[in-house]
């Protein structure tokens, strides 16, 4: 068929009636079973773009340390390392597993160390706690997920990219 041929179809140029409108939805049911959208894939594009519209400095993703042995495996991941880096700021992250199911705990480090407010930011809402004077903090129990601390240093605070954990 030649594209020129689909710029005259038949009824092209008219409004929607009963019949395209059926049409239409039964291609949005076909296209719902053949390639569904995945689940909580609306909840992590919101909370992404929310992080994205906040005022913050973001920082870089430097490390990221998995266990040998974790990747491609069905076991979970019992123990990994994530530093995130600014001009101003550099933290640390461990994430091992949590004492509840299906949670983590994250141990943290700022560089240079001080006591500071830190938001841990999930799409199901945020954990607030501070760091001690030697810039570290802990997090019991986070459920599983994406997630991005967000450290208050100064007027401009400063944001992790959103890793899973």
């Amino acid at each position: 068929m030649d594209m020129t041929e689909l710029d005259h179809v038949p009824g092209a140029d008219d409004p929607l009636d009963g019949l395209d409108i059926a049409l239409l939805t039964r291609l949005a049911t076909v296209d719902d079973l053949l390639d569904p959208v995945p689940d909580g894939l609306v909840e992590r594009s919101r909370f992404a773009m929310t992080l994205a519209g906040l005022e913050a400095e973001v920082m870089e993703l430097q490390v990221l340390e998995v266990p040998v042995g974790s990747v491609r495996s069905d076991a979970p991941v019992e123990t990994r390392t994530i530093t995130f880096t600014h001009e101003r700021l550099t933290v640390m992250v461990a994430l091992s597993a949590g004492s509840e199911r299906g949670t983590v705990r994250v141990d943290g480090w700022l560089a240079p160390a001080e006591a500071l407010d830190i938001e841990l930011r999930r799409p199901e809402g945020t954990v607030t706690t501070r760091s001690d004077e030697d810039g570290r903090f802990v997090i019991e129990d986070v459920p599983r997920g994406p997630a991005s601390l967000l450290v208050r240093q100064g007027e401009t605070p400063v944001s992790t990219p959103v890793v899973e954990l």
